[in-house]
């Protein structure tokens, strides 16, 4: 009788899931078919309007079924996409976007700040709003990105926050005595300062010099836009930042806004502007209306995208470093694009700290392989490129980076954590039997004997031996040029070009644009995208549910970390494995 009612309660188990299943599917088809459908009918005179308000991410994140519930926003492409139909759209009247404290990184800003600009030629109007540039909390990169718009308006109770740049880095050393874990590493590089997080109470003087010379080419480029768009002298927004932050009314007395008004007054002067049948449209929905001219011997290029810290395997997500480059989905993707006769070129779009040296030259062997097999391969930077995003991007026929992109960080470093004086305070031993004399090598209970630091030394020096090379010979470069570039100091896209690291400065459309050309297009010559890896569909996404994968908690737990996420990710070698840190460079906080 109990067998029975265990089989009863385990069939009643599965019908549950089974109908939960189905309500699933029911529901995810009528969002698929709902959104299928005909887009909405756009006014008869548009606004387009672009909610800046949250970081745009480079692309969508394959996560989960039910993110396809909620739309999702717009990527930086679409964005970009949508300015630039918009600017030669005989529809579209202006353009307004809303944005917000710090919410990217100054690449991104610099990205949308050229395609406002290309679309301020066309002569109409741009007006950028804000509710606040930062409360209580900078708003240095929202205010430079709001200062390409012809206006800019505020809410009368808001902040400007143009406060200045800083770079923080935490020091652990002391913690991590209290607490008896003790960091060994080595390194390649004198500015490869990742460990020193670990290992120093602050800033060496390799360090410092590397940090004051990002900040200053940062603040220099920010400092220099928000003049040239203001029509202020760099001296004096200079010293309005060493003022900040302002008040709205202190802010609209100094000119760095326009007008005090409300998100009412906003809509009231769009329909003064645009006419009583004007409406404003979000990217996306103007994208699904706009109709470009399409000619029929369109030129295909992949565009494939290499986001989050690298790793051996597929692409996935991490609680520490947040979204995970896997050497296999992404070299997968290169080789189905070179094996693709119809692809005529390829941009590969990095956005990347670094991470496994393995894994990096994986996907370098098949950037490799596209220039032997005559396909062209154009590197586009985001926001970060270095270490090993910069080992991937090496060997690509062009390399093209804002100029605030971070880079370089060609060095290596490799060691743990000894944890072993911890575990004495707790009361705790470690019994061991091994076989070999360096077995214990990575164990986290025994600091390295002086065998295991020269197999170390050893691996470490022909990791970095390679990386020069890998360097020299995708940049055309003398060994030694490289090396002096090298040792791991991080530079800003501007920075890397004038040492000869990066080829072209400009985003996403420049890359496209030299893709273009490879590939023996005319300029005039219009490109299909053809996007990579391919993301799940919803229905694979439903079937990794019902396996037990893929759902995510929507929990205020999830938020918390996405908030403390560049936090977590700078102690994050304190669990990952030690190689997945080969060819990472330091996380930069930037505020």
């Amino acid at each position: 009788m109990k067998i029975w009612r265990i089989l009863v309660g385990g069939f009643a188990v599965i019908g549950l899931l089974s109908a939960l299943l189905v309500i699933a599917v029911m529901v995810v088809t009528f969002r698929i078919v709902g959104t299928a459908g005909a887009p909405p009918a756009p006014p008869e005179t548009i606004v387009l309007r672009l909610d800046l308000r949250s970081g745009p991410a480079d692309r969508q994140p394959a996560a989960t079924l039910f993110s396809h519930l909620d739309g999702g926003g717009a990527t930086l492409r679409e964005l970009v996409e949508a300015i630039d139909l918009a600017r030669d759209d005989p529809r579209v009247a202006g353009l307004v976007g809303h944005l917000d404290g710090e919410a990217f990184g100054m690449a991104t800003a610099q990205e949308l700040a050229t395609a406002v600009t290309r679309f301020r030629e066309s002569g109409k109007f741009t007006i950028a709003y804000a509710d606040t540039l930062g409360e209580l909390v900078p708003g240095n990169i929202a205010y430079y990105l709001a200062s390409t718009f012809e206006e800019i308006w505020m809410l009368p109770l808001g902040t400007v926050g143009l406060t200045g740049l800083r770079m923080e880095t935490p020091f652990a050393r002391e913690a991590l005595n209290e607490i008896g874990i003790e960091p060994q590493f080595t390194r390649r590089g004198a500015y490869k300062s990742f460990p020193e997080m670990f290992t120093e109470r602050d800033f060496t003087p390799a360090h410092r010099e590397a940090a004051e010379s990002i900040i200053d080419d940062l603040f220099d480029q920010m400092i220099a836009g928000i003049a040239e768009r203001r029509s202020i002298a760099e001296g004096e927004v200079r010293g309005l930042v060493d003022s900040a932050p302002f008040t709205a009314p202190e802010a609209l007395d100094l000119g760095l806004v326009d007008r005090l008004a409300s998100r009412g007054d906003v809509r009231n002067e769009i329909e003064d502007r645009a006419g009583d049948q004007s409406g404003t449209m979000e990217a996306m929905d103007y994208l699904a209306v706009a109709e470009p001219d399409r000619a029929d011997d369109r030129t295909t290029v992949a565009l494939i995208y290499a986001n989050g810290a690298i790793a051996l395997g597929r692409n996935g997500d991490s609680p520490f470093t947040g979204g995970v480059m896997g050497a296999d989905t992404i070299t997968g993707a290169i080789e189905d694009a070179i094996d693709d006769p119809d692809i005529k070129a390829i941009v590969l779009r990095i956005n990347s700290p670094g991470g496994s040296a393995v894994a990096s030259e994986i996907i370098g062997g098949a950037v490799d392989r596209a220039a032997e097999e005559g396909k062209p391969l154009i590197v586009s930077m985001g926001d970060v490129a270095a270490s090993g995003g910069y080992w991937i991007a090496a060997g690509a026929q062009q390399i093209v980076a804002q100029p605030a992109t971070i880079t370089g960080s060609i060095g290596v470093l490799a060691g743990k954590f000894d944890t072993s004086e911890l575990w004495d305070d707790l009361g705790v031993t470690w019994g061991s039997a091994q076989r070999g004399r360096n077995a214990d090598m990575w164990s986290p209970t025994t600091d390295f004997s002086l065998s295991a630091t020269n197999r170390l030394n050893a691996v470490v020096d022909e990791i970095y031996a390679r990386f020069l090379d890998r360097v020299a010979a995708g940049r055309g470069m003398d060994r030694d040029a490289v090396d002096t570039v090298a040792q791991g100091r991080i530079w800003t896209g501007a920075q890397a070009q004038t040492h000869g690291l990066v080829d072209r400065l400009g985003g996403l459309d420049v890359a496209v644009d030299l893709a273009r050309d490879a590939a023996g297009t005319p300029p005039d010559g219009e490109i299909d995208l053809v996007i990579l890896p391919r993301l799940p569909s919803p229905f694979e996404q439903l079937l990794d549910l019902a396996s037990g994968g893929g759902l995510k908690s929507a929990s205020q737990l999830d938020a918390a970390a996405e908030r403390l996420g560049p936090y977590l990710r700078t102690f994050a070698p304190l669990v990952e494995e030690p190689g997945s840190r080969l060819l990472r460079m330091p996380e930069i906080l930037v505020r």
